[in-house]
């Protein structure tokens, strides 16, 4: 027997129909998260005495084998329905139908896939935050190296203001800080116990919910029984938090693909982070960074398809939420991948220094600093955009930049401006004299660069904190050594 079910039923399954509704391609990758839960579960049925301390020890030698067999290979999960499946006729062959036949007491695979998915995700939350960690590690360490660097910064992809390429780079750092956030947080609503609510409507034997989240490293249980069958909110919300990830990692995917360009040529790559042409020998093509943006589609489309197979699904279990399992493990597994290679990728772009402070002097990118010189000499700011539109206008015409102002130029403002006026538009010293809080200055990206590496080592010692809890957890259940 590989399956769980089929005592009421006069004809076994047929073949077409068992390939057709298996799960175990999908779920045998929750194979560790099932024998952790079932050795939870088994402790609190001997200790509300529904098992005895023998049979708990024998169910326990028997899953910590499972595992064992599972890791070394030498099982065939393939003629199993599920994990679940696999697990117990496993037990029940390796330590006798009569103790292992106790161990689904009280429990559902409707309840026991949820938890198996939750102890998943809460796992591979840390890896993801230490994974975004890395990237972020890559672009502090990559603007400290180039504080000094300058650089156009644009707006309609058009020349805007100067900027400090560090500033741009911590703009990418602080993005991806709000992905690390929305993990963290969303772990809250994914660390919560399921097990305990059966099928749908709890259990009329004695079980201690309490106990079984105790030994997990789970602040609390789920409060409705049909609710934590049916749930897979927690799923959608991690699969929206990695959209948000992928978009941000998309977005400076595409800053490298046009700095590398030659219109640009502001970014040299590594060449073992390039390819070429078949047919072109010449071409030096940003791969890598094309399929951060490509891979983008992957996650975004997991979130989509699990929003429509959850759409107008009745309460409590349904078949349809098998289908959860595939988008997910995609997510997590492009996820993980992609925020590895992103952080080597950033870690061997380098700034063409020569490039962007020749691009300095296109596109009169100090406009905004003369209108704000002449607001501190009294003037409205409408009057001074005015007068400086119209002075750019006219130098334009001409094929000139503002470094070819003259005093003959400014017209009724001549008395205003000092002996130094050329420093006004200096674009290099531009960056140093802007003042607000989160600018580009110098002195507030030394602040963002101290923050950053703050919120870097907050963010690494929670992860800790929760990959030492579940390996004491696992530890304490399974007894078998495990990478956290």
């Amino acid at each position: 027997m590989t399956n769980l079910w089929g005592s009421r039923m006069e004809k076994d399954l047929d073949r077409e129909v068992k390939e057709f509704s298996t799960s175990i391609p999908e779920d045998f990758l929750l194979y560790k998260y099932d024998v952790w839960g079932s050795a939870a579960h088994c402790k609190m049925l001997e200790k509300v005495g529904m098992i005895s301390e023998k049979e708990s020890k024998e169910i326990l030698r028997g899953l910590r084998e499972i595992f064992r067999e599972i890791e070394e290979g030498k099982i065939d999960p393939s003629p199993f329905e599920d994990i679940h499946s696999l697990v117990e006729i496993r037990l029940r062959d390796m330590i006798g139908e009569e103790i292992g036949g106790k161990l689904h007491t009280a429990r559902s695979r409707n309840d026991q896939v949820v938890l198996d998915e939750r102890l998943f995700l809460r796992e591979k939350i840390g890896e993801m935050a230490e994974g975004i960690n890395f990237v972020q590690e890559a672009l502090l360490q990559k603007a400290q190296e180039n504080k000094d660097v300058v650089m156009p910064g644009y707006t309609h992809l058009q020349p805007a203001q100067p900027v400090l390429f560090a500033h741009h780079l911590l703009a990418y750092f602080f993005m991806l800080q709000r992905d690390v956030e929305r993990l963290e947080d969303a772990r809250k609503r994914v660390n919560v116990l399921p097990l305990g609510s059966g099928a749908l409507s709890g259990t009329s034997l004695p079980i201690d919910r309490e106990y079984v989240a105790k030994l997990l490293s789970f602040p609390r249980v789920q409060e409705n029984s049909m609710d934590a069958v049916s749930d897979r909110d927690f799923i959608l919300e991690i699969l929206g938090a990695l959209s948000i990830l992928f978009l941000h990692l998309s977005r400076w995917g595409e800053e490298i693909v046009l700095w590398s360009s030659p219109a640009f040529n502001f970014l040299e790559i590594d060449d073992a982070f390039t390819t070429g042409s078949s047919i072109m020998p010449q071409k030096k093509n940003p791969d890598v960074a094309e399929l951060l943006r490509g891979k983008t589609g992957e996650v975004v489309s997991s979130w989509v398809s699990l929003t429509i197979t959850l759409k107008g699904l009745p309460l409590t279990y349904n078949r349809d939420l098998q289908q959860d399992k595939p988008p997910l493990f995609r997510a997590v597994r492009e996820t993980l991948s992609s925020l590895h290679i992103a952080a080597r990728l950033t870690q061997n772009v380098f700034p063409n220094r020569e490039s962007m402070k020749k691009a300095l002097s296109i596109g009169f990118l100090t406009a905004t600093d003369l209108c704000e010189y002449l607001v501190e000499q009294g003037v409205p700011f409408r009057q001074a955009h005015a007068w400086v539109g119209e002075i750019v206008k006219k130098l334009s015409s001409t094929g000139k930049c503002l470094r070819d102002l003259r005093k003959e130029d400014w017209g009724e403002y001549q008395n205003l401006f000092p002996q130094n006026w050329e420093e006004i538009i200096d674009e290099e010293k531009s960056v140093r004299r802007k003042a607000s809080q989160g600018s580009t200055s110098p002195q507030e990206v030394e602040k963002e660069i101290k923050k950053g590496k703050e919120l870097l080592a907050q963010s690494r010692e929670l992860v800790y904190s929760w990959r030492r809890r579940e390996k004491e957890s696992w530890e304490n259940l399974v007894g078998e050594n495990c990478v956290f």
